[in-house]
């Protein structure tokens, strides 16, 4: 009998990969979401789901449609999706050439992003490991292992007399504080730990894309030979790390869970000891799929996160996400709100660009001032402007003058988008008059993405070069790890009539 030739269909490639860019999730959904001009584009959308931004090409030699994971074997150096493994984090990018409106071309160069400190590496093994790196003794099974990186934060600190007294960070303190920990010594419930000590270690508002690469890499780099991670760091950035994390780390099957406390560890009384060994066991999870926050007694979704304390324990909130688990006396998971766990094969996309402003308003502001800021910024290669406008993203009606300035930006290739200056609730252009005005000018909406979430979200998909200016604002309103709510399960808009709240019960099967 003759062997019937193989055949390949972009429809199934198609579902693949927006299960690739959304981590699996709602896949029927994010395809019915996906933009004319994404589908119009397949070869895109397989480069996107099988390669960095720089189009090295597919993970492990893989078809573009396998969704089988490597095994869990040695990892292969060959893994990693960026091309230099320095142990400097750099952008990876090439130059981009623009056309002003003379003719003239200029370097369209996005900007470098370092980390302060250096990749850690390899860590499962005690001979590739370094003086910042420890191994927790552990007296129990030690069924699973967790890798704790610690880039420093409040947890860390210390006073510090050559600095008049303030807290700093102390090198060292955090791996000899773990060694004598009973709890990850003698427990047979609790992993086996690895710790890491960045060097030097820094206050997280030190933190920027270059070290939320480093730890993407580091991530990368030991993710075979561990069931989880925990990242310590400060409160101050928190949110926005573990936003970029987000979206750097494409197809997550384990939990990376970010902590760090408000409290030293070296105090008597602190919130640090409950936040990591709490960390640690969501680390172990069996459950968790994606990049998370552990703070005082709850675990929620990174993307969903932002600070909303400076002085008290609950320091984080998910605003319009309830938590994936809150602790008490036991711990109460809502696994309806999981991510499923990935369809492809791990992998991560670095690329950031930074170019972009945010700016909140506030009444009676002085539009010509924020005219001559967009102007300027333009002339330095502006690529993206996130609003913070008042309620369901509305903007003063007789500021016609900047709706034309945000007009003209939109057509110059700059994305531009509405987000609101409310702690819940989303943006919804177009229910009043004032928010008409932009959409005709091209702005688009954050829906109920926080801060965090609407700018790292931005700078990701401004970082894939292949990606056309319209299909980054398309992207924007799909869904891609649960850092929004869907457009069909949203709420009907305030105000709304009768009518549209029944076609809305109808059509979601949920009251309101």
């Amino acid at each position: 009998t003759m062997k019937r030739p193989a055949q390949t269909s972009i429809l199934p490639c198609l579902g693949y990969i927006l299960a690739s860019l959304s981590d699996g999730a709602s896949n029927v959904s994010a395809f019915s979401a996906a933009p004319r001009a994404l589908i119009s584009r397949p070869s895109l959308l397989l480069q996107l789901a099988s390669s960095d931004a720089e189009g090295e090409g597919r993970v492990n030699g893989g078809s573009d449609c396998d969704d089988k994971q490597p095994p869990p074997g040695p990892p292969q150096a060959n893994i990693r999706i960026n091309s230099s493994n320095q142990k400097s984090s750099t952008r990876f990018s090439s130059s981009r050439k623009s056309t002003d409106t003379s003719g003239n071309v200029s370097d369209d160069v996005p900007p470098t992003h370092t980390a302060i400190s250096t990749d850690a590496g390899p860590l499962w093994e005690p001979e590739n490991c370094d003086s910042n790196t420890d191994l927790i003794p552990h007296r129990g099974r030690g069924r699973k292992r967790v890798l704790v990186l610690c880039t420093g934060g409040t947890l860390t600190m210390s006073n510090d007399p050559l600095q008049g007294n303030s807290l700093a960070p102390v090198q060292g303190a955090l791996t000899s504080y773990l060694a004598g920990m009973p709890e990850l010594i003698s427990d047979p419930e609790m992993p086996q730990i690895v710790s890491h000590e960045y060097s030097p270690l820094i206050d997280s508002s030190d933190m920027g894309p270059g070290d939320w690469i480093m730890l993407a890499r580091d991530i990368e780099s030991n993710y075979y030979h561990f069931d989880g991670f925990v990242v310590l760091m400060g409160t101050d950035t928190m949110a926005y790390t573990a936003s970029a994390l987000s979206f750097m780390l494409q197809n997550l099957g384990k939990p990376v869970v970010l902590t760090g406390s408000q409290i030293p560890l070296r105090e008597p009384y602190n919130d640090a000891r409950k936040n990591l060994i709490m960390a640690i066991i969501f680390a172990s999870s069996d459950t968790v799929n994606e990049v998370t926050i552990f703070f005082h007694d709850r675990l929620i979704r990174g993307c969903r996160a932002t600070k909303v304390n400076t002085s008290k324990l609950l320091a984080f909130d998910s605003p319009n996400l309830d938590p994936l688990a809150e602790i008490g006396i036991n711990i109460e998971e809502n696994e309806h709100l999981f991510r499923p766990p990935p369809r492809g094969a791990f992998r991560i996309s670095t690329a950031m660009d930074t170019r972009m402003i945010t700016l909140r308003l506030v009444p009676g502001f002085d539009d010509a001032c924020i005219k001559q800021m967009i102007n300027a910024a333009r002339d330095t290669h502006l690529k993206g402007l996130v609003l913070q406008l008042y309620g369901t993203g509305n903007l003063p009606s007789v500021k016609d003058d900047l709706v034309h300035c945000l007009a003209e930006a939109t057509a110059a290739g700059v994305v531009v988008v509405a987000t609101t200056q409310c702690h819940t609730g989303g943006v919804i252009l177009g229910h009043y008059a004032t928010g008409r005005k932009l959409i005709d000018a091209g702005v688009i909406s954050a829906s109920d993405m926080t801060l965090e979430a609407t700018t790292t979200k931005l700078a990701y998909l401004l970082g894939h070069e292949d990606l056309s200016i319209t299909e980054v604002r398309d992207l924007m309103n799909v869904d891609l790890r649960g850092e929004m709510t869907p457009e069909g399960e949203l709420p009907p808009p305030p105000l709304a009539s009768t009518y549209q709240k029944a076609i809305a019960r109808v059509k979601n099967g949920r009251k309101y």
